[in-house]
């Protein structure tokens, strides 16, 4: 994956450098103050993004710098810890952890990132799950839910009449499109990496299977139900119903890719595909979305996911934070924000309001009271999604191995938070 950095670093270091001569020559000059930001790249269109709300605020903002380093999502969570461990806290960060470094004491409470009125224009829910131990140490920027995509070509090439819900009907739905279309994946399962704990949770929760009990305050993963939504997927697998070496398979560039070029019958998705197939060589591909094939018996759930912006006590920036995230989040700027996002459900009351009436955002905003959350308000789940990520790789070989390996994991990072 490419890691983009914004170009306003280079002009920035210029800056710097031409102040420092400022400062010499004029003594009483109070001196820059610097903030370093690491943010996540949702598309290519961030870093241009970034580079204009650089400058906007600090033409409004005289003696604020600001460095963007714009990462991809596979490298941003490690850039982070190293930056740390060495030192080199960021100010500002952007991804979609923060419980374990609010554990740690490294941020700043979300009431003293931004203003109060931004504050009130979050989602609540959104904000329920943004505290560590009751209190916010993150301000959410945006959200989104997964949908079951299909390719209605290929379904329709296979005779299928109706979107399967149940999983023998989407077994039946994957073997009849393996006999269609001979060169079609019918099912892309994405486990590597990039973002194997969604497709685990997706498929156990369709079973009834969930992460974390709150009652217990124990993972919950080495579990008979998980053991059988693992174990569907290695059917899948075996019986290649998807693409080769699952483990090894990016979400984005892997099963995104094969879908765009029309060689996948259904993928993983999420609010944000329609916008980055429009964009990756997908622009002509017929697709529709809706929910996920779910265990007989049970019902569908969808994933609902959320990022943050987190602030850093580490170089004492708290009052340049606020004022850098509360012009953020200033309408315009957070509009344009999500569009360079590529379309997510936007984390502000004032903003969803508006989303709700979009024809691919509003339905996703619907789905939300079906959603299941990862336990990202848990000091420990960084850990574990670390745990599940590394073993999923090979789960496909052995189900029973990795499901035990993950609950030791997630156990011993829970006993340890």
């Amino acid at each position: 994956m490419k890691k983009f950095r914004t170009r306003r670093i280079a002009a920035v270091a210029a800056l710097g450098f031409a102040t420092s001569f400022a400062v010499a020559a004029v003594p009483s000059q109070a001196a820059d103050v610097t903030l370093k930001l690491v943010m996540a790249a949702y598309t290519d269109d961030m870093v241009d993004y970034y580079d204009g709300l650089s400058q906007d605020f600090e033409n409004a903002n005289p003696g604020i710098k600001v460095e963007v380093d714009v990462v991809a999502w596979p490298e941003i969570g490690q850039k982070v810890k190293t930056l740390i461990a060495s030192g080199q806290s960021p100010d500002i960060v952007n991804n979609d952890e923060f419980a374990g470094e609010a554990a740690a004491g490294l941020l700043y409470r979300a009431d003293q990132i931004v203003d109060a009125a931004t504050l009130k224009d979050i989602i609540p829910a959104f904000m329920d799950n943004s505290k560590y131990k009751g209190t916010a140490y993150a301000v959410p920027d945006l959200a989104s839910a997964r949908a079951f995509f299909w390719n209605k070509e290929i379904i329709a090439a296979a005779g299928i009449k109706k979107a399967p819900k149940t999983w023998p009907e989407f077994l039946a739905a994957a073997k009849a499109i393996k006999k269609s279309s001979p060169g079609v994946y019918p099912y892309c399962l994405p486990l590597g990496p990039e973002e194997a704990q969604m497709p685990f949770t997706t498929w156990g929760g369709g079973n009834g299977a969930r992460l974390y009990d709150e009652k217990t305050k124990k993972y919950t993963i080495n579990t008979k139900l998980f053991k059988e939504s693992t174990d569907f997927m290695k059917s899948l697998v075996d019986q290649k119903l998807t693409q080769p070496n699952p483990g090894k398979t990016q979400r984005t560039d892997g099963c995104w890719a094969l879908f765009a070029k029309g060689k996948v019958g259904f993928v993983d998705g999420g609010v944000f595909l329609p916008d980055w197939l429009s964009k990756n060589g997908g622009e002509n591909i017929d697709w529709a979305a809706g929910a996920f094939p779910h265990a007989p018996g049970k019902t569908d759930v969808t994933v609902g996911v959320q990022d943050y912006f987190k602030g850093y006590k580490a170089g004492g920036k708290q009052k340049e934070i606020q004022k850098f995230l509360t012009f953020l989040f200033q309408p315009d700027n957070y509009a344009g924000f999500l569009k360079a996002a590529g379309g997510f459900i936007p984390a502000t009351k004032s903003a969803g309001k508006i989303a709700e009436a979009d024809p691919i955002i509003g339905p996703y905003i619907k789905l939300l009271p079906k959603a299941i959350f990862y336990p990202g308000t848990v000091g420990s789940w960084q850990a574990c999604k670390a745990a599940i990520v590394t073993y999923m790789g090979n789960a496909m070989s052995n189900t029973s191995k990795a499901l035990s390996s993950i609950q030791a994991k997630c156990d011993a990072a829970n006993k340890k938070a």
